[in-house]
């Protein structure tokens, strides 16, 4: 490959990257930015980026010919494969921390909608996932009005999700109240066992439980902001992790 063609997949490469970073620190959100960062600092818990935290007191000029603000990790690169959480942004702060034992990387993104225009501000979540191989690949939620617009615009579309339902009489009250995706439901019925299923009844936890080869993910519609909004959070997370994990 050429001097040339190196020199441009560089300039794309930072035309897209750059432009995230300042305005993640830009006067408003960098403020924001600080809280994250200094959240992270003061419970000990490891940032995902270090680097970004040396972000908060340079200008743009430094952050642009420094070459640690180019290499960032973006969070949610290995969950882009759940529904609903591909394509965000905003995941350059997050911080990982562990619950019972296990890694949980905890982050704000914001993503797009596919029924939303580009120029829509998309939808944030809350989001935590947990380092856990050899789970089986599902998501799992409360049933809403606008999970039933979803498979409603899913089947016109021709492109209806694979549910998995939970035998009734053994379980009416789950039933009535959740919904379950997945392509494979042996193993999925066998990972939710009665106590499982008994939790998840009563915790009244209000977003999304989801699955990839790699990590349990959970994710609430809403920003991160506070210490107490990441105190609150990571408080749900670890009930969480110590009952389904």
């Amino acid at each position: 490959m050429s001097h040339f063609s190196l020199l441009a997949i560089l300039l794309f490469a930072l035309s897209i990257l750059l432009p995230m970073i300042f305005r993640l620190f830009s006067s408003g959100p960098r403020d924001k930015a600080r809280v994250v960062i200094e959240y992270a600092q003061r419970k000990g818990y490891a940032l995902v980026n270090p680097s970004l935290a040396q972000a908060l007191d340079v200008s743009r000029w430094e952050m642009l010919k420094n070459p640690a603000f180019r290499n960032n990790t973006q969070a949610s690169s290995d969950i882009a494969d759940i529904e609903g959480l591909d394509n965000g942004t905003g995941d350059w702060l997050a911080f990982t921390c562990n619950l019972r034992s296990k890694e949980v990387t905890i982050f704000n993104l914001n993503v797009t909608a596919r029924n939303m225009n580009s120029q829509s501000p998309g939808i944030s979540h809350k989001v935590a996932k947990t380092k856990s191989a050899g789970l089986p690949r599902f998501s799992l939620g409360r049933n809403s009005a606008l999970h039933t617009f979803e498979n409603v615009v899913d089947k016109i579309a021709g492109e209806p999700k694979a549910a998995i339902n939970l035998d009734a009489r053994q379980y009416p009250e789950f039933s009535s109240h959740f919904w379950i995706r997945g392509s494979d439901p042996g193993p999925v019925t066998a990972f939710l066992s009665s106590s499982k299923i008994s939790f998840l009844q009563n915790a009244g936890l209000p977003g999304t439980l989801a699955t990839n080869a790699n990590y349990l993910v959970y994710f609430e519609d809403g920003v991160l902001l506070s210490e107490n909004d990441f105190d609150s959070f990571i408080a749900r997370v670890e009930i969480l992790v110590t009952n389904m994990l």
